[in-house]
């Protein structure tokens, strides 16, 4: 899923303080820098939480929660920009309060509006990755770790946090939770490629099938024991109808069961061709239950077929809609460039020669804007159809099943009381009772044989396994996941081959079930990520793993995964006490080369990949590499959360270096307030030193006037961003 974050946003619980933006690159390593407790590792957490997480993992105790109200992201997707600002929890968990803006651009408001909620961001995000709406659960267990995959499950391969970056027990997001490790073993055949949409469901099919062909052989199975118990009552049954004078009086003692089943068939067909052929007395017969079977059996039958034309159109829609929206996505990016002209173009159409008005460009941009319009009009339609119809054709064909077995029950019941009727016309007397129960002794019997209805049925649904067993092929999925796990060794050996892993040149393995790696040396030795040391090693191929699967998602077209990584304090294994300039050379080196391989891992890609690392070590680590983007350096009074959003100063920073805290506010408040009490146009300010004191920013700086030269003034900026002017210095 082609996904880059242009911006993240926290707007403060004081809407007279302008939001906190973070800016961000597509396909770079976005680095931030920063000491501790500035809010590095909470990069991760507000991205998570903006996508849609359970829950907010974004610490309670802090400034970020005390002093925020929503947290955004300004991203960008194949059809264009969207932001999800979701609301901070205050004292609960979470909250399924959104807002959400879409469009070619979309700009930040000041304070967000809610328009939507947690299910709405989801429903986006999963219809952009293209997400399966069938679940794995083919054994209807209800198992929550088998349920359908989510945005949240994509994580996984999305997140580093600090914890988990150089762990050598755990190498995915959230996979030291069982339950999330269960899931995520469920869901590996999906995004490496194994199965898809399609695949989910022929799967959900073949083992409902399996499911009826073994119910219905073990109800099969069961007559037939009933049967072979049954030769007794055969014999008994011809005795009592000797009694009733509806055959010869003979003795049965070593007849053939066969025979006098056949002779008890005679009596019931007798009495079907002519119920008075014994009993002369006429008798009424109640037919109110067969008309209402009648018209269930006809109602059912027209609910099946207007189920089934219901899951032709499904399909045929799926159809149209993939076919219209291919159409229009190609209009959309033929047109996408009318904004940009619309905005840049003059109104303005004078001749320079001879000073005639020309309006044929207007018109033309007019008509442009209205085929963009046109064209916007039907994405717009075409959206509105539900872009994954996989789960309701699911649902129907339940369904279908469902009202089969019952329109089966229906006939079955019509059947029998309809023959029950017709032998039943003469008399309800014993004779009559009789005849009907030896009626359905033999309908019973005869269902068991080769033209009877279960093995009907059971022939019709090992028909439909075989074929949906060619369709669902195991070794297949078997093959698919054998190439996908060979590709991603070979571009995790790219990958180690830069971090210099201490293993060398071994073949690196991923273990979809264990959720993690393995090396294995040229003579078959195989050692686990556990079973490897140093943390420097551990970090290098949680590095190697990630970017192997994110080369792979990409290469082959995997829409699930959306092309983010996300990584917290890489160089946490590589910088010990020993201060030693040397020691701490050879650490730098080490952390740059986890830079080099992320720098490989974008040009893999195209581009499309984007990473975001926030880092305690400086910018030196990421030194002459390509596609690095500085977001900011988070020292000297520089945070996530700017000081002046709380209400008094931390003890800890008073007479900290804040020359960082006074620079973001040079040029929105330092300058204009100089500019508006000396009343002199300098052209340029500098911040020459600031610490914090207890009600704010104490700073000296300089201005350079053309008039004056270089001015130096001191000044002071309170919690409401007031400026004064302590000092002015000639």
């Amino acid at each position: 899923m082609k996904f880059s974050i242009f911006k993240i946003i926290i707007w403060s619980k004081n809407p007279n303080k302008a939001p906190r933006i973070l800016k961000f690159k597509p396909g770079a390593i976005n680095y931030i820098t920063g000491s501790s407790r500035s809010g590095k590792s909470a990069i991760i957490e507000i991205i998570d939480y903006c996508l849609g997480s359970g829950g907010c993992s974004i610490p309670k105790i802090g400034p970020i929660r005390r002093t925020s109200s929503w947290y955004g992201l300004l991203f960008s997707t194949v059809e264009g920009e969207k932001l999800f600002a979701r609301r901070d929890p205050g004292g609960q968990n979470s909250t399924d309060d959104y807002m959400i803006a879409e469009g070619v651009t979309v700009s930040i408001p000041d304070v967000p509006d809610k328009n939507a909620n947690r299910d709405n961001a989801k429903g986006i995000l999963e219809r952009l990755a293209k997400i399966p709406q069938s679940n794995s659960d083919f054994n209807e267990t209800s198992s929550g770790f088998k349920g359908r995959a989510s945005i949240a499950d994509m994580t996984a391969f999305m997140f580093q946090p600090q914890r988990i970056v150089a762990n050598n027990e755990t190498m995915f997001f959230e996979a030291d939770v069982e339950e999330h490790a269960r899931k995520l073993r469920e869901i590996f055949p999906l995004v490496l490629g194994v199965v898809d949409a399609e695949t989910l469901i022929k799967q959900h099919r073949l083992q409902e099938v399996r499911r009826l062909i073994e119910r219905k052989q073990r109800q099969l199975e069961a007559l037939k024991i009933n049967i072979e118990n049954f030769s007794g009552e055969v014999r008994g049954r011809y005795v009592a109808a000797a009694q009733y004078g509806l055959v010869p009086s003979l003795q049965v003692d070593g007849k053939s069961t066969q025979v006098l089943f056949e002779r008890l068939k005679d009596i019931v067909a007798t009495w079907k061709k002519d119920p008075t052929y014994w009993d002369s007395d006429g008798q009424h017969i109640n037919t109110e239950r067969l008309s209402w079977l009648l018209e269930r059996e006809a109602a059912f039958s027209s609910e099946i077929a207007t189920l089934r034309v219901r899951l032709t159109q499904l399909r045929e829609l799926s159809l149209a809609r993939a076919t219209s929206e291919i159409n229009i996505s190609r209009k959309r990016d033929r047109l996408s460039s009318t904004s940009w002209l619309v905005e840049r173009l003059s109104s303005d159409h004078t001749c320079p020669l001879c000073g005639n008005n020309n309006d044929s460009p207007t018109k033309e941009l007019k008509k442009l804007i209205e085929s963009t319009q046109k064209v916007e009009a039907q994405w717009k339609a075409v959206e509105l159809v539900p872009p994954m119809l996989d789960a309701e054709e699911v649902a129907l064909q339940k369904q279908i099943t469902a009202k089969d077995s019952e329109l089966r029950q229906v006939r079955l019941e019509r059947g029998y009381i309809q023959q029950e009727t017709e032998e039943m016309q003469a008399t309800r007397e014993q004779r009559a009772m009789f005849v009907g129960r030896t009626a359905e002794f033999i309908s019973l019997y005869e269902s068991l044989t080769d033209e009877g209805i279960f093995a009907e049925e059971i022939a019709a649904l090992k028909e439909e396994e075989e074929q949906l067993l060619k369709e669902v092929d195991l070794e297949t999925f078997a093959q698919r996941k054998e190439t996908a796990l060979f590709k991603f060794s070979r571009f995790a050996g790219h990958y180690g081959e830069i971090l210099d892993l201490e293993t060398g040149d071994d073949l690196i393995q991923l273990d979809t079930n264990k959720l993690t790696i393995r090396v294995i040396n040229d003579k078959g030795g195989t050692a686990w990520l556990r079973e490897i040391g140093s943390g420097a090693n551990w970090l290098g191929y949680h590095v190697t793993t990630l970017l192997a699967l994110h080369e792979l998602f990409i290469s082959q077209e995997i829409p699930y995964v959306p092309s983010l990584l996300v990584i917290d304090q890489p160089s946490q294994t590589h910088f010990p006490d020993d201060t030693e300039e040397d020691s701490e050379n050879e650490e730098l080196q080490a952390v740059n080369k986890v830079f080099q391989a992320l720098t490989s891992g974008i040009k893999r890609t195209n581009g499309i990949l984007q990473v975001i690392v926030s880092e305690h070590a400086g910018q030196s680590v990421a030194n002459g590499l390509e596609n690095v983007h500085l977001v900011e350096r988070w020292r000297k009074g520089r945070k996530m959360i700017p000081w002046h959003w709380s209400d008094e100063m931390d003890a800890k920073m008073i007479g900290k270096n804040a020359q960082f805290a006074a620079e973001d506010l040079l040029k929105s408040h330092v300058e204009p307030a100089y500019k508006a009490i000396v009343g002199d146009e300098a052209g340029e300010f500098r911040i020459k030193s600031a610490i914090f004191d207890e009600v704010g920013v104490s700073f000296k700086a300089t201005a350079l006037s053309l008039d004056k030269g270089s001015i130096i003034f001191s000044g002071h900026i309170d919690f409401d961003l007031n400026v004064n002017f302590l000092l002015p210095e000639t």
